[in-house]
């Protein structure tokens, strides 16, 4: 039985006997009713939601939790060791357990790896999603088990103009991710006339390019289910996350998502 169905208005009463409730009775039973209705609507309402908001290139937990905290829905690092923002095995599991510990899922993206090495990596980090981010890793698609999901990476020329070919796939991915010719370069691209692919399980990400100043904009434009920023709310560094910056995309973002 439900907490709203236990305190729900009803007639106070006895065993074998009926009797009105008192007018105070009634009232306290009808507000806290109405306002555990409220938060169970609010809740149903958040955990319908397909759009997803996601921050890549995560180097430590710190960075993971906050962003997880603050809404993002998935926290990305780099497993290939020959990217700036890598990160090491054990670096990888913290910020995996920071995202999971803050309600996030976290996510690791290769370039290089064989199917081999990006299960042997995910169940070594704790990770179920894994990014494929280069020709290698794409091509080792079709021999992941399924259980593993999958972000599928296309690249889009300046124009929108998608140059990654997707024709051969034999399973859908779980989601594609739309990025510009240069992955984490934070080079943007012509978002509407972008024809992403369609026939994902789960939708697209748009990334490329994005910040908290331009992302509702581009949610507005592009219509994508979800999107993907790792330069954009970086600090001076270039390698850590700035929190005003992570902390605006991610509300911005979500705010865009209801509206569109």
């Amino acid at each position: 039985m439900s907490i709203v169905s236990l305190i729900a208005p009803k007639v106070c009463g006895t065993e074998g006997s009926l009797v009105a409730c008192s007018p105070h009775v009634q009232q306290q039973r009808t507000t806290l009713f109405k306002r555990v209705t409220h938060r169970t609507m609010r809740c149903s309402a958040s955990q319908k939601s397909d759009h997803l908001v996601k921050v890549c290139g995560v180097v430590s937990p710190e960075d993971a939790a906050f962003a997880a905290s603050e809404g993002a829905d998935l926290i990305g690092m780099i497993l290939w060791p020959k990217a700036g923002r890598s990160v090491s095995l054990e670096t990888a599991r913290n910020i995996a357990a920071a995202a999971k510990k803050h309600g996030s899922r976290a996510v690791g993206v290769f370039v290089e790896e064989t199917a081999e090495a990006i299960v042997e990596t995910c169940e070594e980090v704790g990770i179920d999603i894994a990014q494929l981010h280069g020709d290698v890793a794409r091509s080792a698609f079709a021999s992941l088990p399924l259980d593993l999901q999958v972000i599928y990476v296309v690249h889009a020329d300046s124009n929108g103009e998608v140059q990654t070919d997707v024709s051969g796939l034999e399973r859908r991915p779980d989601w594609f991710l739309v990025d510009s010719l240069k992955g984490g370069s934070g080079m943007r691209f012509d978002w509407e006339s972008l024809r992403p692919p369609t026939f994902s399980q789960h939708g697209w990400l748009l990334a490329g390019g994005l910040t908290h100043d331009n992302v509702a904009s581009a949610i507005e434009i592009a219509r994508p289910d979800g999107v993907d920023v790792s330069s954009g709310v970086c600090d001076d560094t270039k390698l850590a996350k700035d929190p005003s910056k992570v902390s605006s995309y991610v509300q911005r973002a979500q705010r865009a998502f209801k509206e569109n």
